[in-house]
């Protein structure tokens, strides 16, 4: 009965050993692939930290414990990065006897890094090397101190399933090349790792040093104030001073802690350097508890084995503590990962396109066509507040940067009075005119019209990259496993956007041909030229001269403006000036001289005899309207800025209304009903499409790996949920087994 009690008990503290043997692998699974893997969880997994001083015993504890000497040794600190000991018993068989005690058949013991995963190792000297080289790579070679872990799994019958991490030695003094502020370095990766409540403090502290000035339990205090989740390991007992003893300390009398003491005795540096193996070293720890006046009524709670067995029950209780807050965060991390897979989705070349390949590429053109056509639609609702979308971008930028630009443009823009008096004494040419000539204001407005062209065509242009765009960076996922089919798809859309450009710029400028070659003045917005005139006579602000309406209606030559400042100037006497003025080619015409004193004109003759010739100016290579302009030029001037201003307006308006309808006609509505059937005729001339549906390495390594993470998810799920429902059903059973035991009493 006190056997079936003790395993009633035993249940009920773990469950049952074959469901307590999953927990703590399990977790072990859990945590490298969150290290490894880099995936966000919210709870920290339960494990044990050991936490000492240099020189406390720390590495000779963990050696001790996994039976093998594996870690690096050395003067100063030799653990520079943390590193996780995953302990697996491993058992090849089992033999179930009425006592319910099972016999393990030893394996040969072997470590295997997650760094390495393909890596056995079963020299252990090899693992040390390993330790070695992985830190200094991690680390760097000069003493430095990192946060990457190195994780390493140790199988052995001889182990019990165990979860440690070792962390670098407390320090206070930097040696050779060490950051001189190590101790604080060293300091807060240790906190960092102690501090969420889900870690077990195993706190080493040597039994020559004052607890009072043990550095681990300092620290650990500090997180753990009342000392519930820290195990205290006080080693060297047998270097202890004659006449001294830890038995107090031992008994949790002196700093109390709840999961109490264990006292150690591992191999001193003498008996490492004499090759003494670690199961001698277990023998004479066994011997020195044994014959021990002092701590014989200890022993069987003190040692290695029983800190082994007794770390390994706390760490599952532990975890059965933590279940439901690790059991919610592994049912979020599963949702995560499925939806991670069913983005990636299924390898269809080993499933689906081995029987219709045909059809899935058809299924993936189809809902690319889609993507595009709601694209364009302004139909996807996918991030919607975070960015325009393509129908959006072509609106902006028809409406508020075209249209706006065109607006904006002025018809005299690169074009001065002087191009304008210039234009118009061409259009006369050799006749005077009585009006302004048509030809100037229609050479004129032809130049501004064809301004237009440039920026119509560089609006077709920046639709065109909005749409290749879009093509180019698609949101399907199933698309993106597939290199050579996304390059093919892309290529397509670019062959049909550059046929759709095409057209479109044509179309444009057949649209700006169209204006410039029919100046059409009769068109019911344009102001007409008495229209013109009229407005400009009845201008208050610029009103016309006397001697402008007088100029405007003779033919003749106009005389510019002259006021006299004051009557005074008037009747100065003028500077006598002499004028000659040629009437004719022939030199033997008479020549008119003009005297200003008198006013009157005298007749010379002009005889060849007496040598009196009078030559031209030579016509210099290019000439131009420059210079003061008469008032009839102003007046020209201003007529054909106010017809040209008029026509302008109307010409860009139509312009700026139907370029955008040229582009939508031509390009977007061609690409969006084409896109489809284009996709799928070019793309099935392709001889072989099973290239085409050749899935990316780095997709299907993602989905295999996801697919992995997703299997360690649901096993831990399926663990914890069995956890649960078997303390479910012993918790009845323990309390009908306490009524029992208490009535037979």
């Amino acid at each position: 009965r006190l056997q079936r009690h003790i395993c009633i008990r035993d249940r009920y503290m773990g469950i049952s050993k074959s469901e307590m043997n999953k927990l703590i692998p399990m977790v072990n699974k859990l945590q490298e692939m969150f290290t490894y893997a880099d995936l966000p969880f919210d709870v920290p997994l339960p494990q044990i930290v050991v936490v000492g001083a240099q020189s406390a015993g720390k590495s000779s504890v963990l050696e001790s414990i996994v039976g093998k000497d594996f870690l690096p040794r050395g003067a100063g600190i030799v653990t520079r990065t943390p590193i996780i000991l995953q302990l697996h018993r491993e058992v090849t068989s089992r033999i179930a006897l009425e006592d319910e005690k099972e016999v393990a058949s030893t394996s040969s013991d072997r470590a295997i890094f997650a760094h390495k995963p393909e890596v056995v190792f079963t020299d252990f000297e090899e693992v040390r090397r390993e330790i070695e080289a992985r830190t200094d790579i991690i680390a760097g070679d000069k003493k430095g101190i990192a946060k990457q872990p190195i994780i390493l799994k140790i199988y052995s019958a001889a182990l019990l399933d165990l979860t440690l991490v070792d962390l670098p030695g407390l320090t206070k003094v930097p040696i050779g090349t060490q950051e001189k502020d190590i101790d604080k370095i060293i300091r807060e990766l240790v906190l960092e790792y102690i501090r969420p409540l889900n870690t077990v403090i195993l706190a080493v502290s040597p039994a020559n040093v004052d607890l009072a000035n043990s550095d681990s339990l300092h620290l650990a205090r500090e997180v753990d104030p009342k000392g519930e989740r820290t195990v205290g390991v006080i080693t060297k007992l047998d270097l202890m001073d004659k006449g001294t003893d830890c038995v107090e300390a031992l008994k949790g009398k002196l700093y109390p802690l709840k999961l109490g003491y264990v006292g150690v005795v591992c191999r001193a540096q003498q008996d490492i350097l004499a090759k003494k193996s670690l199961q001698d070293a277990l023998k004479s720890e066994a011997l020195f508890f044994e014959r021990s006046p002092i701590y014989a009524s200890i022993k069987h709670v003190s040692g290695i084995q029983f800190l082994s067995s007794r770390l390994n029950k706390i760490l599952i209780k532990h975890i059965k503590d933590c279940l439901p807050a690790l059991k919610q965060a592994i049912d979020t991390q599963i949702q995560l990962r499925k939806d991670e897979l069913k983005a990636y989705g299924i390898d269809i070349l080993d499933e689906e396109a081995k029987n219709a390949p045909n059809n899935s590429l058809l299924f993936l053109l189809s809902n690319y066509s889609k993507y595009y056509q709601k694209s364009i639609q302004g139909d996807s609702l996918k991030d919607a507040t975070s960015e325009y979308h393509i129908g959006a971008r072509v609106n902006i930028l028809f409406h508020e940067v075209y249209v706006k630009q065109l607006l904006e443009l002025s018809p005299f823009d690169e074009l001065t009075d002087e191009d304008i008096r210039t234009a118009i004494l061409n259009a006369k040419a050799l006749k005077p005119s009585l009006f302004i000539p048509e030809g100037a204001f229609e050479s004129l407005i032809r130049l501004q019209i064809a301004r237009l062209l440039d920026p119509s065509l560089m609006c077709a242009l920046q639709v065109h990259n909005e749409l290749r765009r879009c093509a180019l960076h698609s949101d399907i996922v199933e698309l993106q496993r597939y290199d050579k089919l996304q390059s093919k798809i892309s290529e397509i859309m670019g062959e049909l956007l550059q046929s759709c450009l095409e057209p479109t710029e044509k179309a444009i400028k057949d649209l700006i041909d169209i204006e410039i070659g029919y100046i059409n003045v009769n068109h019911p917005d344009v102001l007409t030229g008495t229209t013109a005139i009229l407005a400009m006579m009845s201008n208050p602000e610029k009103p016309m001269s006397k001697e402008q309406k007088e100029d405007f209606s003779k033919n003749g030559k106009s005389k510019p403006v002259v006021e006299s400042k004051d009557k005074t100037d008037a009747k100065k006497p003028k500077e006598q000036k002499k004028t000659i003025t040629v009437s004719s080619v022939d030199p033997r015409i008479e020549l008119e001289v003009l005297n200003d004193d008198s006013g009157k004109k005298k007749k010379i003759k002009n005889h060849f005899s007496k040598g009196v010739n009078v030559f031209l100016p030579a016509m210099p290579d290019s000439i131009r309207a420059e210079g003061i302009p008469t008032s009839r030029e102003e007046l020209e001037v201003d007529i054909i800025k106010k017809l040209m201003k008029s026509y302008f307006s109307v010409v860009v308006t139509r312009v700026a209304d139907m370029v955008p309808k040229i582009i939508m006609t031509f390009l977007v509505n061609k690409s969006y009903f084409e896109c489809h059937d284009t996709l799928i005729s070019k793309t099935f001339l392709e001889k072989n499409l099973k290239q085409l549906m050749e899935e990316n390495p780095a997709i299907r390594d993602k989905r295999e790996a996801c697919h992995k993470k997703l299997t360690i998810l649901q096993e831990s799920q399926r663990t914890f949920t069995e956890l649960r429902n078997a303390e479910a059903q012993l918790t009845p059973l323990l309390i009908k087994e306490f009524i029992l035991m208490t009535t037979t009493k």
